[in-house]
């Protein structure tokens, strides 16, 4: 389903004829946003997640994003995969692995990567990949071994797995058992 307020968005920022007429043009939509965010509780699903890929586009143009946050780990507490994976990706984006904010989602990543759904584990492997952390390596360290070595895991999540134990064990050595869990689900 296409956005029609992303798209027009967008289609007004590539109109823009110099880098001025961008700057009011992304400054007038990140005052719409903020405004937006204050009455959160009014806003439907479908317009949390357009004002989230909104503040991403602005983010990869190049343009600080320093708002909108909590609205963006709001999105990965929902249960659709729409909303978690632009929430997972706002993640991604935006925040490091010191980031205050990342503390809040380690429930719903832990609970996510417990889903019985594939794409839905597999956006929470990729934003602890892509994140990382101590915290995130510490706490979900044995939900990842557990999808990594389990047999009934589906070959979506185990590919997505193997991406995160090296840069863990890097930063944790304690929390993964070596190697032995990414050679086996390689090998699966």
């Amino acid at each position: 389903m296409a956005m029609r307020g992303l798209t027009q968005f967008i289609g007004d920022i590539r109109n823009c004829s110099n880098k001025e007429e961008e700057r009011k043009r992304v400054d007038k939509e990140m005052a719409n946003i903020r405004k937006q965010f204050k009455n959160v509780t009014m806003l439907t699903a479908y317009q949390k997640k357009k004002y989230v890929w909104k503040m991403l586009y602005i983010y990869v143009l190049g343009y600080e994003v320093d708002f909108g946050h909590m609205e963006a780990l709001n999105l990965i507490t929902q249960p659709g995969y729409s909303e978690k994976t632009v929430g997972y990706l706002a993640c991604v984006l935006l925040l490091s692995e010191t980031n205050e904010f990342l503390r809040l989602i380690i429930n719903s990543t832990k609970n996510d990567l417990q889903s019985q759904n594939e794409e839905i584990q597999a956006l929470a492997l990729a934003c602890i990949a892509n994140v990382g952390g101590r915290e995130f390596a510490e706490t979900l360290a044995s939900d990842v071994e557990r999808i990594l070595l389990s047999n009934h895991s589906h070959a979506t999540a185990k590919k997505e797995g193997c991406t995160l134990p090296p840069q863990a064990a890097a930063q944790v050595p304690s929390c993964f058992r070596g190697r032995r869990a990414v050679q086996r689900a390689r090998a699966a």
